[in-house]
């Protein structure tokens, strides 16, 4: 476990958890747990972009935001250097995300396809703060 997220063995996918005091760090960790997976996780590199999401309950908000997470690191070959998450509530999201051009780097990571519905939760925990956990398809 880093200090941000924990990384699930899962026969078929990978899997994320984390725990944070906010929605919004724990959005922010579990986005960072994505990119580092992936190998595209260059903290403080790139330009900032507004992202909003919207889903209907906050489980497919997360899986929104992965995807929308993966599809720029795809559509745009770029990888990430920071994710602010401004403010989450259970069916939107307002964040910006530090993207730079891969350029010639090779990346050592996983290849994801996709965030999943399988066992996702995000939840308030009963001392406060709260909890995620979200399965890749690899």
């Amino acid at each position: 476990m880093t200090e941000r997220f924990e990384i699930l063995e899962h026969t078929a996918d990978i899997g994320l958890q984390a725990r944070a005091p906010t929605r919004e760090e724990l959005f922010e960790a579990l986005g960072e747990g994505l990119a580092t997976l992936q190998g595209a996780w260059f903290p403080g590199q790139g330009t900032e972009r507004p992202v909003r999401v919207e889903a209907s309950d906050p489980e497919a908000l997360l899986v929104a935001w992965l995807d929308e997470l993966l599809y720029l690191h795809e559509s745009e070959d770029a990888v990430f250097g920071g994710l602010a998450v401004d403010r989450v509530d259970d069916t939107s999201l307002s964040a910006r995300v530090r993207l730079a051009p891969r350029g010639d780097r090779e990346l050592e990571g996983v290849g994801v396809k996709a965030a999943t519905y399988h066992r996702v939760e995000v939840a308030p925990e009963p001392g406060g703060g709260w909890t995620g956990r979200v399965y890749l398809d690899v």
